[in-house]
């Protein structure tokens, strides 16, 4: 006999107040209204969200409420304009939803609908407002809009999974919930390479599910970390390959694990909701290349901490909301994959119980003796003190030694570290000292061993190196040379730890290994990028340092897509050549945002659309740019090195896809705080170093965009002064006049 339409009475699990063992009572189930659907519960499993709630530790309690968000069970009945589901159909209830027409439902990067976003303190449908349950006429709140814990439920067609009829549905009820989040946290977001490394922090049932995706793609080490001791067996089942109790060390996890892996490992999955494991997860992986991703749930106060060069050194923090799966789409295939044998699901099931003893659940997983129950139902020097003139002088330049390039410089040009530096505000100041590292020049000669370049090559001196042999070089996902990584501290040349300039035999200190202020300067072959012996070098000398990194930040790390809104922070130098590589990108807003209103006029030649002065405003920046773009913008590339910019920067991009790129460089004492929600909707946080180039591999090619007429160069040199008058353009750029100053040598 049909019930469709018909009210059905059934029994259901009813939580009537805070930690107080269910009660089973018979409940009427009304009918499924519009864009709804009625399902018989078969199975369900009980999920430490529940026990949360359950325990009112959620802010908003409900009671009476019935609970479940895991299950599997059949259609029963559907409601008005339900038209890809029908009776018979067997499904998984979802705790959130795909209404596969909003932003984010159309977005190929989100999974956080509009609609059916995770409401924990929703307890009745959105068609109505009004409760499907209810025991004599009282409503009985729902959770999550799932309640699985009733023997028939009504849940929103959004947030129903249809699945192969031939799934065993005691096994891939798991699915619902924790074991997609975890499995979906490492496949989907952390994304391991075979071979790599992987960290899980925390091994209950979300974490063992990370540790179950890092062994299906074929990770080498999957490091284990946990407080309890006896989660450490389980866990080998899992793929888990070692184990890391931090109880056990004097030390931070995060430096044990850096020391196990010889740097840090190269993915990371943080499954407990702990902010201090969520700070070690991000600073155990390494530099260059390491991916956190965050998926515990923290309290409402904590905050996420660290210092901005963690992410400058090239680590990326991403967050993920239920493995990044959308619903309806997603998880059918999902359960395809325990079907084809690629993912195991039994051992994830430790306990069955019948409905009738729901309770035993409960107190199972309490006493933490369960992962989930199933219930059935240069010429120039220092002279004198910081922040002197820079005086020509006369100096010896000495032969290039092995792996060496001795360069002519023709042009050269002045960034802001030059003056950082200049002004001693560097923390180790060394004087005399020959600055400068943004340069364009022709080879003289070549040391022993440089086989790839040449006398007479035209060149541009890097700051920062590839020597191709370190794990950085080899890798296709960092620039950040063990060799040759930036070193403001090193005065010598690292083949024999001496100076290459000297006055009357007096040592003078390189800078940055180019110290191109100078008309001949020694670099070590790997910072140095053979170009285009047309490209003009007075132009392209621009492109050895701040050009490309700002550049690079946007098309090679934020990535925008075309037709995407993008903020850059900070219209400085660096801040512009971002906001060309968004024009460059199709973007179709580009707001700029600096404190300096005079930089809004200059910006536009750079595409920059719209203009934010935060002095303009009584409210927090960020809040500012989400309502001009209804939520917040795509992408988001930070040029200032101010950690409140910083902040702002990743806040103001949209959740379920925005991506905040840091570019600037803070000061030693900075921390970057934020809430972790702010990263589990979706958010990515990335820094970049360089633009995420190769010196020698990667800077050619920028030179080529010029000379395709892909990039423009020439709005970014705003002055030009003979080598003579090198102190103009130091006096220009502190009073903040112009982009860039092109020093001509031979002038």
């Amino acid at each position: 006999m049909s019930t469709a339409g018909q009210v059905i009475r059934c029994k259901a699990a009813v939580a009537w107040e805070s930690g107080k063992p269910l009660s089973m009572e018979q409940v009427e189930v009304a009918p499924p209204q519009k864009n709804e659907v009625r399902i018989k519960i078969l199975f369900t499993s009980l999920c430490h969200t529940d026990v949360y709630f359950w325990d009112v530790k959620g802010q908003n309690p409900l009671f009476p409420r019935i609970l479940g968000h895991e299950a599997g069970g059949i259609v029963e009945s559907v409601g008005e304009g339900v038209t890809d589901l029908k009776q018979g159909d067997h499904v998984l209830p979802i705790f959130t939803g795909e209404c596969k027409e909003c932003a984010h439902c159309l977005s190929e990067e989100s999974n956080l609908c509009n609609l059916l976003r995770i409401n924990t303190d929703r307890g009745e449908m959105i068609h109505d407002g009004k409760s499907r349950f209810s025991i004599n006429g009282k409503p009985i709140y729902h959770f999550l809009g799932t309640s699985t814990f009733s023997e028939y439920t009504v849940v929103h067609v959004g947030q129903v999974a249809k699945i192969n009829p031939k799934a065993p549905l005691d096994k891939v009820c798991v699915l619902s919930c924790g074991m997609s989040t975890g499995f979906g946290a490492t496949v989907n977001v952390a994304k391991p390479k075979k071979g790599q490394s992987v960290a899980i922090f925390g091994l209950g049932a979300v974490g063992l599910a990370a540790a179950e995706g890092a062994r299906v793609s074929g990770a080498s080490r999957i490091i284990g970390v946990d407080l309890n001791p006896n989660r450490f067996e389980l866990a080998k089942k899992f793929g888990v390959t070692e184990f890391v109790n931090p109880k056990d060390h004097n030390k931070p996890v995060q430096e044990v694990i850096a020391e196990m892996t010889g740097g840090g490992v190269d993915r990371s999955v943080e499954c407990t909701g702990s902010v201090q494991a969520m700070m070690a997860a991000f600073e155990c992986v390494h530099d260059g290349w390491g991916v956190a991703v965050l998926v515990g749930v923290p309290s409402k106060d904590d905050a996420f901490k660290t210092h901005p060069v963690n992410l400058l050194n090239e680590r990326t923090l991403k967050g993920t909301f239920f493995g990044n799966y959308k619903p309806r789409t997603d998880i059918p295939a999902v359960v395809e994959k325990y079907m084809n044998k690629e993912l195991e699901l039994d051992k994830f099931i430790t306990h069955t119980v019948p409905f009738s003893e729901i309770n035993k659940a409960f107190e199972l997983m309490l006493a933490g003796e369960v992962l989930l129950v199933r219930s059935s139902v240069a010429k120039l020097r220092w002279h004198g003190s910081r922040g002197s003139h820079c005086q020509i002088e006369e100096v010896e330049v000495a032969p290039p030694q092995k792996n060496e390039v001795r360069i002519k410089i023709l042009f050269t040009s002045l960034c802001h570290t030059d003056v950082y530096f200049w002004d001693a505000k560097g923390q180790n100041p060394m004087f005399p000292r020959i600055l400068g590292h943004e340069a364009g020049g022709i080879v003289e000669s070549v040391g022993e061993g440089v086989t790839d370049l040449k006398p007479g090559d035209h060149v541009l001196p890097i700051f920062t190196g590839e020597c191709k042999e370190c794990a950085h070089c080899l890798s296709e996902e960092s620039n950040m040379c063990n060799l040759l990584r930036i070193n403001t501290d090193r005065g010598e040349m690292i083949h024999d730890g001496k100076s290459r300039f000297s006055i009357n035999g007096k040592p003078i200190y390189h800078f940055l290994g180019t110290s191109t202020f100078s008309e001949y300067t020694v670099v070590h072959v790997g910072q140095v990028a053979k170009i285009n012996p047309d490209a003009p070098l007075d132009k392209v000398c621009v492109l050895s340092c701040g050009m490309s990194t700002g550049f690079g930040a946007t098309v090679n790390v934020a990535k925008p897509k075309k037709g995407q809104s993008v903020a850059i922070f900070g219209l400085g130098a660096v801040g512009l050549a971002a906001a060309e590589g968004a024009r460059v990108s199709g973007a179709s807003r580009i707001i700029g945002v600096d404190l300096n209103p005079s930089r809004f006029e200059q910006a536009k030649k750079f595409g920059v659309t719209e203009f934010v002065n935060p002095k303009d405003h009584d409210k927090p920046v960020q809040e500012v740019i989400a309502e001009m773009t209804g939520g917040g913008v795509d992408r988001s590339v930070e040029c200032t090195g101010s950690i409140q910019a910083m902040i702002s920067a990743f806040e103001c991009v949209h959740d379920g896809w925005g991506v905040a790129v840091l570019v600037g460089v803070p000061n030693k004492d900075d921390a970057f705080k934020t809430h972790p929600v702010n990263l589990l909707n979706e958010r990515t946080l990335k820094g970049t170093f360089f633009g995420n180039y190769k010196p020698r591999t990667d800077i050619p090619a920028v030179v080529e965009k010029y000379m395709n007429k892909e990039l423009e160069l020439d709005k970014f040199i705003t002055h030009s002064v003979p080598f003579s008058e090198i102190n103009k353009a130091f006096e220009l750029m502190l009073a903040g006049e112009g982009l860039r100053c092109v020093i001509r040598m031979d002038a």
